[in-house]
């Protein structure tokens, strides 16, 4: 089974991704991790990526698409797995249906100003790279769970109308895949607005996991 997850910044998406992927015995597949693995091990791809991420570019979808591939060749994903953070435009979705065509389609669901409220309140590990927010809180004020270092204010979170121009943008990237899966007959929308907990039970609901 291939679920792709989708939902805007503050949607819990990483959070559900994680929990989702355990519950169901699947490798948790994401962009984020391919990219900081590829370039931490020095690969092909990952020097390639470097070249643009260095001079803060975005990583082209031809870099993105050949990382995601050879990820989904590994044998833990054999029997499926969750994708997270990818497709994340119509070309990344064409290239995902033609090498490993998705069996769901999970959209978290939630409205402008939850999303802003929500994104107010994260903070992330440098090191790590986890973000912390409404719905996951450090154990520790200020520290990372897992490496102990001080957490960080986002900025880019803090200003209201970038903000709104970065769920804009999410908004535009996603209606063409959404739209897609829904002719599909793939697509589980799910509310979002709700505790991680009751987020993950109409999740594992709408894919007839329960």
């Amino acid at each position: 089974m291939v679920i792709v997850m989708m939902g805007m910044q503050g949607s819990g998406k990483g959070t559900q991704s994680k929990m989702l992927a355990e519950k169901l015995d699947l490798p948790h597949i994401s962009t984020g991790d391919i990219f900081r693995a590829n370039i931490g091990q020095g690969t092909e791809l990952g020097k390639r990526a470097q070249a643009f991420t260095d001079k803060g570019e975005l990583v082209p979808d031809s870099i993105t698409i050949d990382m995601v591939r050879d990820r989904l060749g590994e044998p833990d994903c054999a029997k499926g797995c969750l994708l997270d953070g990818f497709p994340r435009n119509a070309v990344q979705l064409a290239a995902l249906e033609f090498f490993r065509p998705a069996d769901h389609c999970v959209l978290l669901e939630l409205d402008e100003a939850t999303a802003i409220a929500r994104l107010g309140q994260r903070s992330e590990c440098p090191k790590c790279g986890i973000l912390y927010g409404a719905n996951k809180k450090p154990k520790e004020r200020g520290t990372c769970d897992e490496c102990g270092g001080p957490l960080k204010i986002r900025t880019d979170d803090t200003d209201v109308e970038a903000v709104r121009t970065r769920l804009a943008n999410y908004a535009n990237e996603i209606d063409v895949m959404v739209r897609y899966y829904d002719w599909k007959g793939a697509l589980r929308r799910v509310d979002g607005c709700q505790t991680v907990d009751e987020v993950l039970a109409d999740v594992l609901k709408a894919l007839g996991a329960a």
